[in-house]
């Protein structure tokens, strides 16, 4: 169904290749999981196979790619498309109608489907992805899970024979992301070929018929998932998550597998999934790694940084229905790292936002350093705050990585002499520093995150919000990104980060808040949240 022959590609901006040769063959009906750390070419790779690369991208382009007997050479998108759909790795550069039915609609419509069976795809497409209650909402009121799965679904709707997919899951909830997998897993044995790219591995690779692993803009590995753990070294040495472990290499398999085979006491018959195993080690070892305290006295500190008090949100207030906030009350203190989990849709972006100064209080009370956000709003608490949204591609505006990075700096009036210190020092830890002259969009889905974080960080903010800092990051970069962030609350700041990555909530928060429906339905120590977890 796919084959790719000898392929090089060169983005027009860039001196270096992001394909160096690749050679790559994927059978009818069967599932590939393709990974590699951030920026080896994954996504590049993927844009050639419906045809942006080469018809819709500059670059140099040599080699061949085939799709269904189709070489993309010789077919615009528009026919490609078709054969294969591609679903981007952030679903906002994807989705552009204003309701959910229209976008899933809008492919079908184009290519002058009958109504019936416009209906019909979209209801089906939106029952396959769990959205179908969504049909009439609004896009821009859905969560960042929420939205992958409308744009998989307007994707499925034109049922193609290849679904290629760019870290589909990489925003959903684990409940969400394994109905998806169920329903990409049937897809494929009903005849689908698809690929899909992911930095979960732990979580996809059980789905997977085939794995590869790709670095530097070649493949490195290419095997059937039952003989990936003949190759671990490898996950190991790109700094890759292990396929069967919760992502450290501290924990041993024996002891993921031992918790995996006993079940975890379990109630039904069937055992666990070896994810969910290894969300057990994690927690485990959060708990020795951690205070089993709450928190509020991390660092000998008892600073309240940030202070909630009955909270409520809605994003149709003038009809006072669909609260995405139900009396939410939260105290935040200095020198704390704390996670924020929970379903899709639970709150948790709609809190972090708020803490921002981003949205208007409704009805209750949000203070931040002592400053009222009613008063003070995201403009006037810049530089006491900095938040990184879950979209990071949002906040990217200059015309370069440095002048990015120092942006915020130099409106907030920082000597020139330490301005230039402390964008080199930030650049350095985000590992941008060989990337100070490109655009910054221009960048990876990874690099685009940590050139956001770089910029924030960069302002010496009090309070550092995270939406999704995990997501289409290795293990590697996630690793020192949250080691930066033990880093930041040991030298008193206060750290919120949300994420659906439960191991790494467990190894490096000091308290773990989960929400449910708007509300916050646990607070504890990530040892308690062991206990309390419901898998």
């Amino acid at each position: 169904m796919i084959k790719v022959e000898d392929l090089f590609y060169r983005y027009s901006s860039r001196e270096e290749f992001a394909l160096k040769g690749v050679d790559l063959h994927v059978r009818k009906g069967e599932l590939l999981l393709l990974t590699g750390s951030t920026g080896c070419g994954k996504s590049t790779l993927l844009k050639c196979l419906n045809g942006i690369i080469p018809h819709e991208a500059a670059g140099r382009f040599d080699g061949n790619v085939w799709v269904g007997g189709m070489n993309t050479r010789e077919h615009p998108v528009r026919v490609l498309a078709q054969k294969a759909g591609l679903v981007f790795q952030n679903p906002d550069e994807q989705i552009f109608s204003t309701r959910v039915r229209e976008e899933v609609a809008f492919g079908l419509e184009n290519l002058c489907f009958p109504r019936a069976e416009i209906i019909s795809r979209v209801e089906w497409a939106l029952e396959k992805v769990g959205m179908r209650e969504f049909i009439g909402e609004s896009t821009n009121a859905l969560s960042g899970g929420q939205k992958q799965r409308v744009a998989v679904a307007a994707v499925l709707a034109l049922q193609p024979e290849v679904l290629v997919l760019d870290e589909p899951i990489s925003q959903m909830d684990p409940g969400g992301a394994r109905e998806v997998l169920g329903v990409i897993k049937k897809l494929s044995s009903e005849g689908m070929t698809i690929i899909l790219v992911e930095h979960r591995i732990h979580e996809v690779a059980q789905w997977a018929d085939r794995v590869v692993v790709m670095d530097g803009g070649k493949i490195v590995l290419d095997a059937p998932t039952g003989k990936i753990m003949d190759h671990l070294e490898i996950f190991h040495k790109l700094g890759l998550r292990s396929p069967c472990r919760a992502g450290t290499f501290t924990e041993t398999r024996q002891g993921i597998l031992s918790v995996f085979q006993a079940g975890y006491g379990r109630e039904e018959k069937s055992p666990i999934s070896l994810a969910e195993a290894s969300f057990k080690v994690a927690f485990h070892a959060g708990r020795a790694n951690r205070s089993a305290g709450s928190g509020k006295r991390v660092n000998g500190r008892q600073e309240k940084v940030v202070e909630v008090k009955d909270l409520w949100f809605s994003y149709d207030h003038r009809n006072g229905r669909g609260w995405a906030l139900k009396g939410v009350d939260l105290d935040l203190f200095a020198g704390e790292v704390t996670a924020i989990i929970g379903d899709n849709g639970s709150g948790k972006t709609t809190l972090m936002h708020h803490l921002a100064g981003l949205f208007k209080v409704q009805k209750g009370r949000v203070e931040v350093a002592g400053r009222d956000v009613r008063r003070h709003n995201a403009y006037r608490l810049a530089g006491t705050v900095g938040i990184v949204f879950q979209n990071p591609a949002l906040m990217l505006t200059a015309d370069n990585v440095f002048d990015e990075v120092a942006f915020g700096p130099k409106n907030l009036k920082m000597p020139p002499e330490k301005l230039k210190r402390k964008v080199s020092e930030c650049l350095r830890l985000m590992e941008l520093e060989g990337l100070t002259v490109y655009h910054p969009q221009t960048l990876s889905g990874g690099q685009r995150l940590r050139c956001a974080v770089a910029a924030i960080i960069s302002m010496e903010p009090q309070l550092v919000l995270l939406d999704e800092p995990t997501s289409g990051q290795d293990v590697l970069h996630i690793r020192k990104l949250m080691e930066l962030c033990r880093k930041l609350a040991g030298q008193g700041k206060t750290v919120v980060f949300i994420t659906h990555d439960h191991e790494i909530a467990a190894e490096y928060a000091d308290r773990i808040i989960v929400m449910q429906d708007g509300g916050i339905c646990a607070d504890c120590a990530p040892g308690e949240y062991a206990e309390v977890m419901s898998l």
